[in-house]
């Protein structure tokens, strides 16, 4: 079955013909977004946090999964890092309702922290007309540092980590972006660094 003939909601949910639980975990990260957004509006905000840990703890879960299955995979992969732009934005609006004063407090490094992603993502496609997001090592650190943000703050009552995370995050963008001006294309390169290979050319991504 030619997979990128289907529409995008069954390559997510019956990836290469069968059910991909991994995928249903990734997507789940998104759908939580709401009910944590609710539960803020409700002042319910540890119950907020709670959840947010639990949405956060997907991104390694299905990661796992995919691997136990035997079906990790590029579109599985390319899935992950778009839900993860998508949850990034979503903790920022959690931080926001949150801690109401933050923005006046942190704006710079806050416009950093998810502005670099954005632009990052429209320079790959005016650059390769697709968005490639590359799993390199300091884009999974930054991720991890991102997803720990508001439990962090809530559990020290500081906000440094935020400058800290949003150098990590945009030193990161930057060496994906060096990359791509190198001519890499392999979405599993562990650093932007590396011998430039052309056989990862036609790599998927999701546009």
């Amino acid at each position: 079955m030619n997979m990128a003939r289907n529409p995008l909601w069954h390559r997510v949910l019956a990836e290469e013909g069968e059910l991909k639980v991994a995928n249903l975990v990734t997507v789940s990260r998104a759908v939580l977004i709401v009910p944590m957004m609710l539960l803020l509006t409700m002042g319910l905000n540890s119950v907020a946090l709670g959840l947010n840990l639990i949405a956060a703890a997907t991104d390694w879960i299905d990661g796992w999964l995919a691997r136990r299955a035997g079906r990790a995979s590029g579109f599985g992969a390319q899935l992950d890092a778009f839900v993860d732009n998508i949850f990034s934005l979503a903790i920022l609006g959690c931080l926001l309702l949150a801690y109401p004063g933050i923005a006046s407090r942190r704006g710079p490094t806050l416009a950093i922290l998810f502005g670099a992603p954005l632009i990052y993502l429209g320079l790959s496609y005016a650059l390769r007309q697709r968005v490639l997001m590359f799993h390199f090592w300091s884009a999974k650190i930054g991720a991890f540092m991102l997803f720990c943000l508001w439990p962090l703050i809530a559990v020290t009552h500081s906000e440094v980590v935020i400058p800290i995370t949003a150098a990590v995050v945009a030193l990161s963008r930057v060496e994906q972006l060096i990359y791509l001006l190198r001519g890499g294309f392999d979405l599993n390169a562990h650093h932007g660094w590396g011998i430039i290979s052309h056989k990862y050319r036609r790599a998927t991504a999701i546009a």
